[in-house]
């Protein structure tokens, strides 16, 4: 699932070491997670289920080069916007 793979990818909460991009797209993915987890009980049992796997990838992604960091929000955070409008989600 897309959703999964870009969430996986990075997602989640403030790092000292994470760039301004990342914060933004975390804030975005965050927002996103808690209006998923609004449309369906399935939906919430998923983002639920996937939250351990967020965040191993927000540490993974602290360790990165800023460059690299914003490089990999910059992506996920396009696609952030084509899952949004599939979902239905402002």
């Amino acid at each position: 699932m897309l959703f999964v793979a870009v969430l996986t990818l990075v997602s989640g909460s403030s790092f000292a070491a994470i760039t301004d991009t990342c914060q933004q797209y975390f804030d975005d993915v965050d927002a996103l997670i808690v209006q998923a987890s609004k449309t369906s009980d399935q939906a919430k049992q998923q983002m639920e289920a996937m939250k351990p796997q967020l965040e191993e990838a927000k540490k993974q992604l602290a360790a990165l080069p800023a460059e690299n960091q914003d490089a990999g929000c910059k992506q996920g955070a396009a696609a952030l916007v084509q899952m949004k409008q599939s979902m239905g989600i402002q």
